[in-house]
């Protein structure tokens, strides 16, 4: 048995301790952060009985002690709660040895030397954005910047024409509304008929594009899990960049003085973007199964459990972080879990920074001064089996 230490406060299980419940129709932002900031006081690790059970880890040091114990915490069980499908999605849904091996076949879209390759396109593709509207005056900054740009970055990195990026956005869009219902599992089924049908085609007409260098390498994957690995890259590289960039676009939206400091500071860019990360994680949390019986804050949890790793709630530990309910755009250190920790931590992590750093210094450097004009939609309740926190629409003028 292992033992992972935050002590824990006598109601940590029972009739008084609070549940998270991803799916809660009442799973609103603010609600969210509520409930967090009551578990880590009150129940760090909590247990909900929905969807076939499972534990909560709300405190950092928990959270992180498990995201870097694999051998423990397993990621084969999928990354949904319920599961939304009986397959699995390399690397995110394999633990070693399997989980290197497909990390390898990643890294020319994930390394930080690709990430530092792509910044030149990213750039012209945020100017070319930009250019779109900064003569109107106004503009919708979701609609306009956050989901467009990862989808560029995403079929240049393939080598997709137009029209398949316009598939995978519509993909992607309809499986967030959908993650974690029955029609998930629809939408993933048609996907990877999607990237198989592309499989073949690359095989009998080879390009220089990733997609060809996946179906020549494989390390001996079949199809259908490499079709698996390409529906989770592009739904988590195109979606969760999105959600990351709009939530930061509308801070600095709602704070013209932050935008004022990073003006005449414009090397705070970098710390900035990292503390709104920390600050609006736009992945709330991830599963694992317990291979073996093990103990956390005083709770005795068996194998075959599972446990939800609350990263939001991590972000806000007080334990952790000075003034956690704050941004604090020049916090250093910050070792925040907003990308995950251990093996499993984002394999786009690199490319993502450079996504939304990138886009924050053009618009302060284009529309500086760009204020919320008319209404903004955030993810409410929290969307993608309520995982993901986000704007979906964000009107501003200039």
């Amino acid at each position: 048995m292992t033992d992972v230490a935050s002590p824990a406060p006598p109601s940590a299980v029972g009739s008084t301790c609070p549940v998270f419940d991803p799916h809660s129709p009442d799973l609103s932002p603010e609600r969210a952060y509520a409930l967090y900031d009551e578990l880590r006081t009150s129940c760090p690790v909590s247990r909900g009985e929905n969807h076939g059970g499972y534990w909560s880890l709300a405190r950092y040091a928990d959270v992180r002690a498990a995201a870097m114990d694999h051998d423990t915490y397993s990621s084969t069980g999928g990354v949904y709660l319920p599961p939304v499908s009986d397959s699995r999605f390399p690397p995110i849904d394999y633990d070693p040895p399997e989980h290197a091996g497909f990390r390898e076949l990643i890294a020319p879209l994930t390394s930080g030397a690709a990430a530092k390759a792509m910044e030149p396109m990213i750039r012209g593709s945020v100017e070319a954005m930009v250019d779109g509207f900064v003569d109107r005056g106004s503009a919708d900054l979701v609609e306009e910047l956050a989901v467009p740009l990862p989808l560029d970055v995403i079929t240049h990195l393939y080598g997709l024409d137009p029209q398949r990026a316009e598939d995978i956005r519509g993909y992607s869009l309809e499986f967030l509304e959908h993650a974690g219902g029955p029609k998930g599992r629809e939408v993933i089924d048609r996907v990877c008929a999607y990237w198989m049908e592309l499989f073949a085609q690359r095989r009998r007409d080879p390009q220089d594009d990733f997609v060809t260098h996946l179906v020549q390498a494989g390390h001996g994957a079949d199809d259908p899990t490499l079709a698996n690995m390409m529906f989770i890259l592009t739904y988590a590289g195109h979606d969760s960049t999105a959600l990351g960039l709009s939530n930061t676009l509308l801070y600095l939206a709602e704070h013209p003085e932050v935008q004022e400091q990073l003006i005449e500071r414009p090397r705070l860019v970098v710390t900035a973007v990292d503390e709104i990360l920390r600050y609006e994680t736009p992945l709330h949390w991830f599963p694992r199964n317990l291979t073996r019986d093990t103990s956390m804050a005083g709770q005795e949890m068996k194998a075959g459990d599972r446990v939800v790793l609350l990263f939001a709630s991590a972000n806000r530990d007080p334990e952790e972080f000075d003034r956690a309910d704050e941004v604090v755009i020049d916090r250093r250190p910050n070792r925040h879990v907003a990308f995950g920790a251990g093996i499993h931590t984002c394999p786009g992590m690199a490319l993502a920074r450079a996504e939304i750093r990138i886009a924050v210094e053009t618009v302060l450097r284009r529309i500086p001064g760009f204020r919320v004009d008319g209404t903004v939609e955030r993810t409410d309740p929290l969307e993608g089996g309520g995982r993901h926190l986000g704007v979906r629409t964000l009107p501003v003028t200039w």
